[in-house]
């Protein structure tokens, strides 16, 4: 039987992913990585599987499915640790709504008092809140890593500090990856590259409306159990972290000043010291930013370039909760020739390409 050479650009957990799902299926996999693992924007993620949060309503089919994946990856690598801690929710305008009974991603609308028991912490629990007991987080490096380690252990080659440079492609001929190190011949090239696939993809004329979206993400030293689930409310998002840290989301404003990332992580500090007791000696230690590759239309780019087939985008804001199904899915279509469903929305083919 011959296996198909495919060519994975870039080593975030999305790459990683579909390398390990590839792999594990008996293609022959090479990863390009043009630094080192998870060093893009994976590395500043929040890493909430979130599968219901606000997102356009032709991506349900893929998010819904990320909490039985990951699941299912839990099985498949003993190493890939998950805190399934749940997801405490609570915002102005929230209302109950059909998604809450949704099979496997149910929610519960908790009173005041259970809400205080979750969080013991909190000075002033909401009258209510939801609470998605189904929810985690992950470590987005370790978990990148332990994918990278599942392909390598199906026969996958990693090749870090190996840029892209140039992408060759002729007619049916297979596709030529130019990197910074040699040449690479792949009869597919999938393009989990973030930010950078604009770049790779205009020499051929093609035109990806993605752009980057920062995010900023703090670190802070907290007393251990601070807080137990993750928390989501109009002011902030925070969980503990694998080392006993705490994390937290926040919106990018401005990229200095009263509104830049350094104002903005001030600003959530003295939120979390006012929001939970024993928070007091919470201390920042470091504010990131990371640029998530938005599409125009902020669906997901999945599917093979119109133009070029043997060129395969994933591309797409939410990699962390996305990462497991698009790895699965992806390597469906790319062995099996199978055209899945939940990836339809997702085609690049809807921008002319």
């Amino acid at each position: 039987m011959n296996h198909p050479r495919i060519v994975v650009l870039g080593a975030g957990i999305v790459g990683a992913s579909i390398a390990y799902h590839l792999a594990r299926q008996g293609a022959e996999v090479t990863v390009l990585e043009q630094s080192s693992p998870g060093s893009g924007v994976t590395a500043h993620s929040f890493a909430w599987i979130n599968p219901l949060g606000e997102f356009p309503a032709a991506a349900r089919p893929l998010r819904t499915q990320a909490l039985a994946d990951y699941r299912r990856l839990e099985q498949e690598l003993p190493d890939l640790q998950i805190n399934w801690s749940g997801a405490l929710c609570y915002h102005p305008d929230d209302v109950p709504s059909a998604d809450d009974q949704q099979p496997g991603l149910a929610r519960q609308w908790l009173d005041q008092d259970r809400i205080g028991q979750l969080e013991p912490n909190l000075r002033q629990p909401p009258e209510r809140a939801r609470f998605a007991p189904g929810e985690g987080s992950l470590d987005p490096l370790a978990v990148t890593d332990c994918l990278l380690e599942g392909a390598r252990r199906h026969g996958a080659r990693i090749l870090l500090q190996t840029a892209a440079l140039e992408l060759q492609v002729q007619g049916q001929d297979p596709v030529r990856v130019i990197t910074s190190t040699g040449v690479h011949q792949a009869d597919h090239v999938v393009l989990a590259t973030g930010c950078g696939t604009p770049a790779l993809l205009a020499p051929l004329g093609i035109e990806l409306p993605v752009q980057p979206s920062p995010s900023i993400l703090l670190r802070l030293d907290a007393p251990p159990g601070l807080v137990k689930t993750l928390v989501s409310n109009d002011l902030l998002e925070i969980r503990e972290a694998s080392d006993g840290s705490l994390l937290a989301a926040e919106d990018y404003i401005d990229a200095q000043g009263p509104q830049g990332p350094q104002a903005i992580a001030e600003q959530a500090l003295a939120s979390i010291r006012q929001s939970f007791r024993g928070a007091e000696s919470v201390t920042l230690r470091s504010v990131e930013v990371g640029q998530r590759p938005m599409p125009v239309d902020q669906l997901p780019v999945i599917g093979p370039c119109h133009t070029h087939p043997r060129l395969y985008l994933a591309v797409m804001h939410a990699g962390v909760t996305l990462a497991p199904t698009v790895g699965r899915l992806i390597c469906q279509e790319l062995l099996q020739a199978r055209q899945c469903a939940e990836l339809a929305p997702c085609r690049p083919d809807r921008f002319g390409h």
